[in-house]
Protein backbone atom coordinates (compact mmCIF):
# COMPACT_ATOMS: atom_id res chain seq x y z
CA UNK A 1 0.00 0.00 0.00
CA UNK A 2 1.47 3.36 -0.86
CA UNK A 3 1.17 6.48 0.65
CA UNK A 4 -2.01 8.09 -0.95
CA UNK A 5 -3.94 4.57 -1.02
CA UNK A 6 -2.64 4.70 3.03
CA UNK A 7 -3.83 8.18 4.07
CA UNK A 8 -7.20 7.68 1.73
CA UNK A 9 -7.72 4.53 3.93
CA UNK A 10 -6.41 6.27 7.28
CA UNK A 11 -9.14 9.48 6.08
CA UNK A 12 -11.85 7.20 4.76
CA UNK A 13 -11.79 4.85 8.10
CA UNK A 14 -11.80 8.15 10.48
CA UNK A 15 -14.70 9.36 9.44
CA UNK A 16 -16.76 6.19 8.03
CA UNK A 17 -16.29 5.35 11.78
CA UNK A 18 -17.33 8.25 13.98
CA UNK A 19 -20.50 8.02 11.55
CA UNK A 20 -21.52 4.68 12.51
CA UNK A 21 -22.70 5.20 16.14
CA UNK A 22 -25.08 8.58 14.54
CA UNK A 23 -26.43 6.76 11.60
CA UNK A 24 -27.24 4.07 13.44
CA UNK A 25 -29.02 5.97 16.46
CA UNK A 26 -30.85 8.19 13.83
CA UNK A 27 -31.90 4.86 12.02
CA UNK A 28 -32.85 3.18 15.02
CA UNK A 29 -36.70 3.21 14.48
CA UNK A 30 -36.05 2.48 10.92
CA UNK A 31 -35.40 -1.23 9.81
CA UNK A 32 -34.96 -0.56 5.88
CA UNK A 33 -31.99 1.81 6.90
CA UNK A 34 -30.54 0.03 9.37
CA UNK A 35 -30.36 -2.77 7.26
CA UNK A 36 -28.70 -0.79 4.54
CA UNK A 37 -25.94 -0.02 6.77
CA UNK A 38 -25.65 -3.15 8.00
CA UNK A 39 -24.81 -4.52 4.63
CA UNK A 40 -22.65 -1.25 3.84
CA UNK A 41 -20.44 -1.90 6.33
CA UNK A 42 -20.39 -5.56 5.54
CA UNK A 43 -22.42 -7.51 7.55
CA UNK A 44 -24.59 -9.57 4.43
CA UNK A 45 -27.46 -11.96 4.90
CA UNK A 46 -25.89 -16.01 4.64
CA UNK A 47 -28.55 -15.79 1.96
CA UNK A 48 -26.41 -13.70 -0.56
CA UNK A 49 -23.50 -15.97 -0.92
CA UNK A 50 -25.99 -19.22 -0.98
CA UNK A 51 -28.11 -18.06 -3.85
CA UNK A 52 -25.17 -16.92 -5.71
CA UNK A 53 -24.51 -21.43 -6.08
CA UNK A 54 -21.70 -22.69 -8.55
CA UNK A 55 -20.73 -21.40 -11.61
CA UNK A 56 -19.14 -18.36 -12.94
CA UNK A 57 -19.27 -15.05 -11.12
CA UNK A 58 -19.94 -11.68 -12.24
CA UNK A 59 -20.68 -8.51 -9.77
CA UNK A 60 -22.39 -6.12 -11.55
CA UNK A 61 -22.29 -2.57 -9.27
CA UNK A 62 -25.00 -0.02 -10.06
CA UNK A 63 -25.93 2.78 -7.96
CA UNK A 64 -29.54 3.76 -8.16
CA UNK A 65 -32.60 3.51 -10.36
CA UNK A 66 -31.39 4.37 -13.45
CA UNK A 67 -28.27 2.51 -13.27
CA UNK A 68 -30.21 -0.84 -11.86
CA UNK A 69 -32.26 -0.43 -15.31
CA UNK A 70 -28.50 -0.71 -17.61
CA UNK A 71 -27.27 -3.34 -15.19
CA UNK A 72 -30.24 -5.50 -15.89
CA UNK A 73 -29.98 -4.96 -19.31
CA UNK A 74 -26.59 -5.97 -19.35
CA UNK A 75 -27.55 -8.94 -17.42
CA UNK A 76 -30.20 -9.93 -19.51
CA UNK A 77 -27.75 -10.69 -22.45
CA UNK A 78 -25.24 -12.66 -20.39
CA UNK A 79 -27.70 -14.60 -18.91
CA UNK A 80 -28.83 -15.83 -22.14
CA UNK A 81 -25.44 -15.79 -23.82
CA UNK A 82 -23.77 -18.11 -21.15
CA UNK A 83 -26.72 -19.75 -18.94
CA UNK A 84 -23.67 -21.14 -16.64
CA UNK A 85 -22.56 -17.61 -14.90
CA UNK A 86 -24.07 -16.77 -11.86
CA UNK A 87 -24.70 -12.51 -11.78
CA UNK A 88 -25.22 -10.54 -8.27
CA UNK A 89 -26.26 -7.04 -8.40
CA UNK A 90 -25.15 -4.34 -5.89
CA UNK A 91 -26.47 -0.92 -5.67
CA UNK A 92 -25.93 2.20 -2.86
CA UNK A 93 -29.65 3.68 -2.64
CA UNK A 94 -32.57 1.63 -1.06
CA UNK A 95 -34.76 2.92 -4.23
CA UNK A 96 -32.01 1.02 -6.18
CA UNK A 97 -32.13 -2.57 -4.56
CA UNK A 98 -36.17 -1.74 -4.49
CA UNK A 99 -35.80 -1.46 -8.20
CA UNK A 100 -33.14 -4.73 -8.85
CA UNK A 101 -35.37 -6.73 -6.41
CA UNK A 102 -38.54 -6.32 -8.50
CA UNK A 103 -37.13 -6.40 -11.92
CA UNK A 104 -34.89 -10.05 -11.29
CA UNK A 105 -37.75 -11.11 -8.84
CA UNK A 106 -35.18 -13.44 -6.90
CA UNK A 107 -33.31 -14.85 -9.89
CA UNK A 108 -30.67 -12.67 -8.84
CA UNK A 109 -28.97 -11.76 -5.93
CA UNK A 110 -29.43 -8.09 -4.83
CA UNK A 111 -27.11 -6.40 -2.19
CA UNK A 112 -26.28 -2.93 -0.75
CA UNK A 113 -22.81 -2.02 -2.25
CA UNK A 114 -20.13 -1.97 0.47
CA UNK A 115 -18.56 1.72 1.85
CA UNK A 116 -15.06 1.82 0.12
CA UNK A 117 -13.55 0.81 3.55
CA UNK A 118 -10.92 -1.87 3.96
CA UNK A 119 -13.27 -3.98 5.79
CA UNK A 120 -16.46 -3.88 4.30
CA UNK A 121 -15.12 -4.45 0.49
CA UNK A 122 -13.13 -7.82 1.72
CA UNK A 123 -16.32 -8.78 3.55
CA UNK A 124 -18.01 -7.97 0.38
CA UNK A 125 -15.56 -9.62 -2.00
CA UNK A 126 -15.59 -12.88 0.19
CA UNK A 127 -19.01 -12.87 0.19
CA UNK A 128 -19.59 -12.89 -3.75
CA UNK A 129 -15.89 -13.90 -5.07
CA UNK A 130 -16.75 -12.63 -8.46
CA UNK A 131 -15.05 -13.37 -11.85
CA UNK A 132 -15.22 -10.04 -12.72
CA UNK A 133 -15.98 -7.02 -11.24
CA UNK A 134 -17.98 -4.95 -13.86
CA UNK A 135 -18.49 -1.47 -12.15
CA UNK A 136 -21.44 0.73 -14.00
CA UNK A 137 -20.74 4.16 -15.31
CA UNK A 138 -18.76 6.15 -12.79
CA UNK A 139 -18.44 4.26 -9.73
CA UNK A 140 -14.77 4.23 -9.30
CA UNK A 141 -13.87 3.03 -5.59
CA UNK A 142 -10.20 2.74 -4.81
CA UNK A 143 -10.41 -0.20 -2.13
CA UNK A 144 -13.18 -2.00 -4.11
CA UNK A 145 -11.58 -1.98 -7.45
CA UNK A 146 -7.69 -2.64 -5.63
CA UNK A 147 -8.77 -5.15 -3.30
CA UNK A 148 -10.26 -7.35 -6.25
CA UNK A 149 -8.12 -6.98 -8.62
CA UNK A 150 -5.74 -8.70 -5.57
CA UNK A 151 -8.04 -11.33 -5.20
CA UNK A 152 -7.30 -12.08 -9.11
CA UNK A 153 -11.29 -10.57 -10.36
CA UNK A 154 -10.91 -9.33 -13.41
CA UNK A 155 -12.17 -5.55 -13.63
CA UNK A 156 -14.35 -3.50 -15.77
CA UNK A 157 -16.29 -0.46 -16.04
CA UNK A 158 -19.31 -0.96 -18.34
CA UNK A 159 -21.76 2.01 -19.67
CA UNK A 160 -18.26 4.38 -18.25
CA UNK A 161 -20.04 8.48 -18.22
CA UNK A 162 -17.71 10.87 -16.85
CA UNK A 163 -19.76 13.94 -17.11
CA UNK A 164 -18.49 17.64 -17.66
CA UNK A 165 -19.88 18.21 -13.95
CA UNK A 166 -18.08 15.15 -11.88
CA UNK A 167 -14.53 15.81 -14.32
CA UNK A 168 -13.59 18.21 -12.01
CA UNK A 169 -13.73 16.47 -8.44
CA UNK A 170 -11.81 13.25 -10.21
CA UNK A 171 -8.98 16.04 -11.25
CA UNK A 172 -8.62 16.82 -7.47
CA UNK A 173 -8.06 13.73 -6.59
CA UNK A 174 -6.27 12.48 -9.75
CA UNK A 175 -3.62 10.87 -8.89
CA UNK A 176 -5.38 7.83 -6.43
CA UNK A 177 -7.71 7.65 -9.19
CA UNK A 178 -5.08 6.68 -11.77
CA UNK A 179 -4.14 4.44 -9.32
CA UNK A 180 -7.42 2.42 -9.11
CA UNK A 181 -7.46 2.77 -13.01
CA UNK A 182 -4.34 0.98 -13.71
CA UNK A 183 -5.96 -2.38 -12.03
CA UNK A 184 -8.70 -1.93 -14.87
CA UNK A 185 -8.86 -3.45 -17.72
CA UNK A 186 -11.25 -2.34 -20.13
CA UNK A 187 -13.31 0.54 -19.87
CA UNK A 188 -16.19 0.24 -22.21
CA UNK A 189 -17.77 4.01 -22.35
CA UNK A 190 -20.68 5.13 -23.81
CA UNK A 191 -19.31 8.14 -25.37
CA UNK A 192 -15.69 9.83 -27.22
CA UNK A 193 -16.21 12.77 -24.98
CA UNK A 194 -16.14 10.16 -22.20
CA UNK A 195 -13.92 7.92 -23.58
CA UNK A 196 -11.37 11.44 -23.65
CA UNK A 197 -12.34 12.33 -20.39
CA UNK A 198 -11.36 8.61 -18.85
CA UNK A 199 -7.81 8.49 -20.72
CA UNK A 200 -7.29 12.16 -18.90
CA UNK A 201 -7.63 10.84 -15.62
CA UNK A 202 -5.26 7.83 -16.35
CA UNK A 203 -6.91 5.28 -18.03
CA UNK A 204 -4.53 3.55 -20.73
CA UNK A 205 -5.95 4.55 -24.28
CA UNK A 206 -5.57 0.79 -25.28
CA UNK A 207 -7.96 -0.44 -23.17
CA UNK A 208 -11.01 1.98 -23.84
CA UNK A 209 -13.61 1.13 -26.39
CA UNK A 210 -16.44 3.44 -27.09
CA UNK A 211 -20.09 1.22 -26.97
CA UNK A 212 -22.94 3.39 -26.24
CA UNK A 213 -25.22 3.77 -23.88
CA UNK A 214 -27.22 1.07 -22.64
CA UNK A 215 -29.73 2.76 -21.18
CA UNK A 216 -31.26 2.97 -24.62
CA UNK A 217 -31.66 -1.24 -24.08
CA UNK A 218 -34.46 -0.81 -21.15
CA UNK A 219 -37.14 -2.83 -21.61
CA UNK A 220 -39.83 -1.83 -24.16
CA UNK A 221 -43.21 -0.81 -22.52
CA UNK A 222 -44.92 -1.13 -25.32
CA UNK A 223 -44.48 -4.96 -26.25
CA UNK A 224 -47.03 -7.38 -25.51
CA UNK A 225 -49.61 -6.81 -22.79
CA UNK A 226 -47.84 -4.30 -20.65
CA UNK A 227 -48.62 -1.18 -22.01
CA UNK A 228 -52.74 -2.41 -21.55
CA UNK A 229 -52.10 -3.87 -18.02
CA UNK A 230 -49.78 -0.76 -17.31
CA UNK A 231 -52.70 1.38 -18.58
CA UNK A 232 -55.81 0.17 -16.56
CA UNK A 233 -53.83 0.15 -13.58
CA UNK A 234 -52.59 3.85 -13.81
CA UNK A 235 -56.38 5.03 -15.09
CA UNK A 236 -58.22 3.14 -12.37
CA UNK A 237 -55.86 4.27 -9.25
CA UNK A 238 -56.33 7.65 -10.10
CA UNK A 239 -59.59 7.37 -11.70
CA UNK A 240 -58.80 9.60 -14.85
CA UNK A 241 -61.43 9.95 -17.35
CA UNK A 242 -61.06 10.77 -21.27
CA UNK A 243 -61.35 14.30 -20.60
CA UNK A 244 -58.26 14.40 -17.44
CA UNK A 245 -54.97 15.64 -19.53
CA UNK A 246 -52.25 14.55 -17.29
CA UNK A 247 -48.70 16.08 -16.08
CA UNK A 248 -46.58 13.70 -15.00
CA UNK A 249 -43.87 15.65 -13.26
CA UNK A 250 -40.97 12.65 -12.69
CA UNK A 251 -37.80 12.70 -10.06
CA UNK A 252 -38.00 16.43 -9.46
CA UNK A 253 -35.46 17.62 -6.91
CA UNK A 254 -35.67 20.91 -4.68
CA UNK A 255 -36.20 23.49 -5.77
CA UNK A 256 -37.83 22.26 -8.98
CA UNK A 257 -41.62 21.47 -6.92
CA UNK A 258 -42.48 25.37 -6.91
CA UNK A 259 -42.22 25.87 -10.85
CA UNK A 260 -43.89 22.62 -11.72
CA UNK A 261 -46.49 23.79 -9.47
CA UNK A 262 -46.77 27.48 -10.87
CA UNK A 263 -47.18 25.81 -14.10
CA UNK A 264 -49.94 23.90 -13.03
CA UNK A 265 -51.42 26.37 -11.56
CA UNK A 266 -51.46 28.32 -14.71
CA UNK A 267 -52.82 25.69 -16.45
CA UNK A 268 -55.45 24.61 -14.50
CA UNK A 269 -56.84 28.54 -15.92
CA UNK A 270 -57.12 26.92 -19.48
CA UNK A 271 -57.50 23.36 -18.26
CA UNK A 272 -59.67 22.99 -15.27
CA UNK A 273 -59.70 19.24 -15.81
CA UNK A 274 -56.10 18.70 -15.91
CA UNK A 275 -54.21 16.36 -13.30
CA UNK A 276 -50.61 16.69 -12.11
CA UNK A 277 -48.96 13.90 -10.66
CA UNK A 278 -45.83 14.68 -8.92
CA UNK A 279 -42.95 12.19 -8.48
CA UNK A 280 -40.32 13.35 -6.28
CA UNK A 281 -36.44 11.78 -6.67
CA UNK A 282 -36.43 10.99 -3.16
CA UNK A 283 -40.11 10.30 -1.54
CA UNK A 284 -38.32 11.47 1.90
CA UNK A 285 -39.19 14.84 0.61
CA UNK A 286 -42.60 14.55 0.68
CA UNK A 287 -43.79 16.65 3.55
CA UNK A 288 -41.18 19.23 2.22
CA UNK A 289 -43.71 18.81 -1.42
CA UNK A 290 -46.60 19.17 1.08
CA UNK A 291 -45.67 22.25 2.21
CA UNK A 292 -45.42 23.53 -1.34
CA UNK A 293 -48.67 22.39 -2.35
CA UNK A 294 -50.04 24.49 0.71
CA UNK A 295 -48.68 27.48 -0.26
CA UNK A 296 -49.80 27.32 -3.71
CA UNK A 297 -53.09 26.48 -2.34
CA UNK A 298 -53.40 23.21 -4.52
CA UNK A 299 -55.31 20.20 -3.19
CA UNK A 300 -53.58 17.26 -3.26
CA UNK A 301 -53.80 13.23 -2.45
CA UNK A 302 -50.90 10.93 -1.50
CA UNK A 303 -50.56 8.04 -4.00
CA UNK A 304 -51.01 5.69 -0.14
CA UNK A 305 -53.93 7.02 0.44
CA UNK A 306 -55.71 6.01 -3.16
CA UNK A 307 -55.29 2.23 -1.86
CA UNK A 308 -58.48 1.19 -1.27
CA UNK A 309 -60.43 4.59 -0.71
CA UNK A 310 -63.83 4.99 -2.05
CA UNK A 311 -64.44 7.31 -5.22
CA UNK A 312 -60.52 7.03 -6.00
CA UNK A 313 -58.80 10.27 -6.62
CA UNK A 314 -60.78 13.79 -5.64
CA UNK A 315 -57.90 16.59 -5.94
CA UNK A 316 -56.23 17.68 -8.91
CA UNK A 317 -52.32 16.62 -7.51
CA UNK A 318 -51.51 13.30 -6.64
CA UNK A 319 -48.51 13.07 -4.82
CA UNK A 320 -46.31 9.51 -5.97
CA UNK A 321 -45.17 8.63 -2.47
CA UNK A 322 -44.11 4.69 -3.60
CA UNK A 323 -41.17 3.07 -5.30
CA UNK A 324 -41.17 1.48 -8.35
CA UNK A 325 -44.11 3.05 -9.80
CA UNK A 326 -43.31 5.88 -11.83
CA UNK A 327 -42.72 4.21 -14.89
CA UNK A 328 -46.15 2.52 -15.17
CA UNK A 329 -47.89 6.08 -14.52
CA UNK A 330 -45.66 7.38 -17.59
CA UNK A 331 -48.29 5.47 -19.40
CA UNK A 332 -51.07 7.88 -18.71
CA UNK A 333 -49.29 10.73 -18.99
CA UNK A 334 -50.11 13.81 -22.05
CA UNK A 335 -47.14 14.68 -21.49
CA UNK A 336 -44.16 14.87 -18.83
CA UNK A 337 -41.75 16.94 -17.09
CA UNK A 338 -37.89 15.19 -16.54
CA UNK A 339 -36.60 16.27 -13.26
CA UNK A 340 -33.29 17.08 -11.88
CA UNK A 341 -32.87 19.49 -14.64
CA UNK A 342 -34.12 23.19 -13.65
CA UNK A 343 -31.97 22.49 -10.39
CA UNK A 344 -28.08 21.98 -11.46
CA UNK A 345 -28.16 18.02 -11.13
CA UNK A 346 -27.46 16.77 -14.66
CA UNK A 347 -30.78 15.72 -15.06
CA UNK A 348 -33.04 12.23 -14.57
CA UNK A 349 -33.71 9.52 -16.93
CA UNK A 350 -36.31 11.11 -20.18
CA UNK A 351 -35.78 7.41 -21.46
CA UNK A 352 -38.44 6.03 -19.79
CA UNK A 353 -41.35 8.83 -20.41
CA UNK A 354 -39.92 8.61 -24.09
CA UNK A 355 -40.29 5.14 -25.12
CA UNK A 356 -43.76 5.21 -23.83
CA UNK A 357 -44.09 7.65 -27.05
CA UNK A 358 -44.40 10.92 -24.69
CA UNK A 359 -43.41 14.05 -25.53
CA UNK A 360 -41.14 15.49 -22.90
CA UNK A 361 -39.82 18.94 -21.02
CA UNK A 362 -36.76 19.33 -19.32
CA UNK A 363 -34.56 21.93 -17.63
CA UNK A 364 -31.09 23.20 -19.08
CA UNK A 365 -29.09 21.07 -16.91
CA UNK A 366 -29.32 17.56 -18.45
CA UNK A 367 -25.39 16.50 -18.55
CA UNK A 368 -26.00 13.58 -17.07
CA UNK A 369 -27.99 12.52 -20.16
CA UNK A 370 -27.01 14.78 -22.92
CA UNK A 371 -26.71 12.15 -25.75
CA UNK A 372 -30.48 11.04 -25.03
CA UNK A 373 -31.47 14.99 -24.64
CA UNK A 374 -29.90 15.68 -28.26
CA UNK A 375 -31.44 12.58 -29.97
CA UNK A 376 -35.43 13.17 -28.54
CA UNK A 377 -34.75 16.88 -29.35
CA UNK A 378 -33.56 16.73 -32.85
CA UNK A 379 -36.21 14.22 -33.81
CA UNK A 380 -38.24 16.97 -32.35
CA UNK A 381 -39.84 14.46 -29.60
CA UNK A 382 -38.25 17.05 -26.20
CA UNK A 383 -38.67 20.71 -25.58
CA UNK A 384 -36.47 22.67 -23.11
CA UNK A 385 -37.52 25.15 -20.60
CA UNK A 386 -36.31 27.36 -17.88
CA UNK A 387 -39.06 28.54 -15.67
CA UNK A 388 -43.23 27.78 -14.75
CA UNK A 389 -44.53 30.59 -17.51
CA UNK A 390 -42.20 28.53 -20.44
CA UNK A 391 -42.98 24.95 -18.79
CA UNK A 392 -47.04 25.77 -18.84
CA UNK A 393 -46.81 27.29 -22.73
CA UNK A 394 -45.55 24.36 -23.94
CA UNK A 395 -48.10 22.06 -22.10
CA UNK A 396 -50.86 24.25 -23.58
CA UNK A 397 -49.90 24.14 -26.60
CA UNK A 398 -49.25 20.38 -26.68
CA UNK A 399 -52.87 19.88 -25.26
CA UNK A 400 -54.17 22.59 -27.55
CA UNK A 401 -52.95 20.53 -30.47
CA UNK A 402 -53.11 17.08 -29.43
CA UNK A 403 -51.94 15.50 -32.63
CA UNK A 404 -48.67 17.36 -32.63
CA UNK A 405 -48.15 15.99 -29.00
CA UNK A 406 -48.49 12.52 -30.18
CA UNK A 407 -46.08 13.02 -33.28
CA UNK A 408 -43.14 14.34 -30.61
CA UNK A 409 -44.33 11.34 -28.38
CA UNK A 410 -43.45 9.21 -31.49
CA UNK A 411 -40.54 11.51 -32.56
CA UNK A 412 -39.28 10.88 -28.99
CA UNK A 413 -39.93 6.64 -28.81
CA UNK A 414 -38.39 5.89 -31.96
CA UNK A 415 -35.57 8.19 -31.69
CA UNK A 416 -34.38 6.09 -28.31
CA UNK A 417 -35.45 2.01 -30.47
CA UNK A 418 -33.13 3.53 -32.98
CA UNK A 419 -30.12 3.74 -30.85
CA UNK A 420 -30.38 0.09 -28.88
CA UNK A 421 -27.72 -2.01 -28.90
CA UNK A 422 -25.25 -0.93 -26.77
CA UNK A 423 -26.27 -3.72 -24.09
CA UNK A 424 -24.78 -6.62 -26.28
CA UNK A 425 -21.63 -4.71 -26.56
CA UNK A 426 -21.01 -3.80 -22.74
CA UNK A 427 -22.26 -7.41 -22.48
CA UNK A 428 -19.01 -8.44 -24.59
CA UNK A 429 -16.66 -6.75 -22.55
CA UNK A 430 -17.50 -8.49 -19.95
CA UNK A 431 -17.85 -11.91 -21.22
CA UNK A 432 -14.07 -11.39 -22.64
CA UNK A 433 -13.25 -11.12 -19.39
CA UNK A 434 -15.16 -13.99 -18.09
CA UNK A 435 -13.44 -15.93 -20.39
CA UNK A 436 -9.54 -14.58 -19.95
CA UNK A 437 -10.28 -15.27 -15.95
CA UNK A 438 -11.15 -19.45 -17.01
CA UNK A 439 -14.14 -18.91 -15.49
Amino acid sequence: MNLLHFTYNLLGTGAGLSLVAPLWLRHKNHPNERERLRQRMGYYPSGIRDALGNGPRIWLHAVSVGEVGVAAAIADVLMAQAPRCRIAISTTTRQGLAQAQARFKGRVPCFYAPMDLVGPTGKALEMVRPHVLALLETELWPNLIIKAHRMGTRIAVVNGRISSRSIGRYLRIRPLIRMALDHIEAFSMISGSDAARIESLGADKKRIAINGNAKFDSPDPLLGDHPAKARAWATELYGLMPDNPVFVAGSTRDPEEPIVLEAFAQLLRQFPRAVLILAPRHITRSHQVEQYLREKGLNWQRRTQLNGMAGGRTCPVVLLDTIGELNATYSVASFVFCGGSLAPKGGQNLLEPAVWAKPVMYGPSMEDFADARRLIEAAGGGRTVHDASQMAAVAGQWLRRPEQAQAAGRAAREAIISHRGAAQRHAAVIARLLNAAGA
